[in-house]
C-alpha cells in the first residue's frame, strides 16, 4: 500500500497563531469550530491530539479519498505556532488516527508500515506506540495487549496510561475493551463495555469518568457516524451507550473525537461525506456538558 499524499501539500502560508491551544479562545458548552483557518483544508485533517500544555499539536492529514494518510506536527515557538511538518515517526505508508497520553509521554496510533521483520507493509494495520525521550521520540514499536497485535482506530489513553479501544466481539456485536499498561506494553484487553451498534474511534477521561465512541446505526441520523457517551459507576459497570444529542450529532459525520489531557475539552470532527471535496471541520467544547448528561441518567 504506497502512499500518495504529501504532507507538503499544506497551505504555503502559515497563518500567525499565537497562544495555547493554536491560539483559539477556550470554548463554553456549545461546540465552536477549531482552528478553521489552519484545519478546515481540502487535505481533510481528521484529528486533532495536544500535548499536556497546549503547546504542541500532532494532526491527521488525509487526501479526501482517505486513500492515505500522513501525521503532522506543529508547535508553539516564542508564543507563535509553527507550520506543520511531517511527525518525526511518520512512515511512507498510511498513518493515523493519533493520540497523546495524559502525561505527555506517549503517542499512540494506527499504520499500515512493515512489522519488524518484514520488508513490506502490511495488508492490515496495527497499533504502534512512541515514547518521548529527554533526545526527544524514541523508536516506534507495535502495540501488543497480553502478547497480541491490536489494530483498533482512535484508541483513549488513561492517566494511568491504560488503553480503551472498540473490538469486535461478534459479525453483529461491537464493544469497547481496556487493556492497562505493563512496562512498554499492555495486558490481554478486557470488554468493559457491549454496544448495541458497530463502534468506531473511542476515547476516554483520564479518569475514566466517562468515554466517547464514535457509533454507526442510529436512526436519527440515517445510520451515519455519531457520537455516544459511556459513564463509569464506582463499581466499575459502565452505563450503556447514549447519545450526545443534537448540540453534537447531525445527518452529517461526526467522529475522530478527542480529549484534552485534562480531559476538561473534547475535540471532534464533522464532515458531510457526500462531498467528496468538502473539508472536515474540527470544534471543541467544554466537557462540562457531557458531565451534565450523567445527572439525567
Amino acid at each position: 500500500m504506497s502512499k500518495t499524499a504529501d504532507p507538503r501539500d499544506w497551505p504555503e502560508v502559515m497563518p500567525e497563531l499565537r497562544g495555547p491551544w493554536l491560539g483559539q479562545t477556550p470554548p463554553g458548552p456549545e461546540p465552536v469550530e477549531f482552528c478553521p483557518e489552519l484545519l478546515a483544508t481540502p487535505r481533510r485533517v481528521t484529528g486533532i491530539t495536544f500535548s499536556p500544555e497546549g503547546d504542541e499539536a500532532f494532526l491527521c492529514l488525509h487526501t479526501p479519498d482517505s486513500t492515505s494518510g500522513d501525521l503532522v506536527w506543529t508547535r508553539m515557538n516564542d508564543g507563535v505556532w509553527t507550520q506543520p511538518t511531517v511527525a518525526p515517526f511518520n512512515s511512507a505508508q498510511i498513518d493515523n488516527d493519533i493520540v497523546w497520553s495524559p502525561d505527555g509521554g506517549r503517542v499512540v496510533w494506527r499504520s499500515w508500515r512493515a512489522l519488524p521483520g518484514n520488508r513490506e507493509p502490511e495488508k492490515n494495520l496495527s497499533l504502534w506506540a512512541v515514547d518521548r525521550t529527554p533526545d526527544g521520540w524514541g523508536e516506534p514499536f507495535p502495540v501488543e495487549c497480553g502478547g497480541e497485535r491490536q489494530s483498533p482506530a482512535y484508541t483513549g489513553i488513561t492517566s494511568d496510561g491504560s488503553l480503551y479501544f472498540a473490538t469486535k466481539l461478534s459479525e453483529d456485536e461491537f464493544g469497547i475493551a481496556r487493556a492497562q499498561r505493563s512496562g512498554r506494553q499492555y495486558t490481554a484487553p478486557e470488554i468493559v463495555l457491549r454496544g448495541p451498534v458497530r463502534i468506531g474511534d473511542a476515547c476516554v477521561a483520564p479518569d475514566e469518568s466517562f468515554l466517547i465512541a464514535t457509533c454507526f446505526g442510529l436512526s436519527q441520523y440515517d445510520g451515519k457516524a455519531s457520537l455516544m457517551v459511556s459513564f463509569r459507576g464506582s463499581d466499575d459497570e459502565w452505563t450503556p451507550l447514549r447519545d450526545l444529542g443534537p448540540k453534537i450529532n447531525t445527518n452529517l459525520v461526526e467522529y475522530c473525537p478527542t480529549l484534552s489531557a485534562a480531559g476538561e475539552r473534547l475535540f471532534f470532527a464533522r464532515i458531510d461525506v457526500a462531498d467528496k471535496s468538502a473539508p472536515a471541520h474540527t470544534y471543541w467544547l467544554d466537557t462540562g456538558f457531557i458531565e451534565s448528561l450523567r445527572k439525567e441518567d
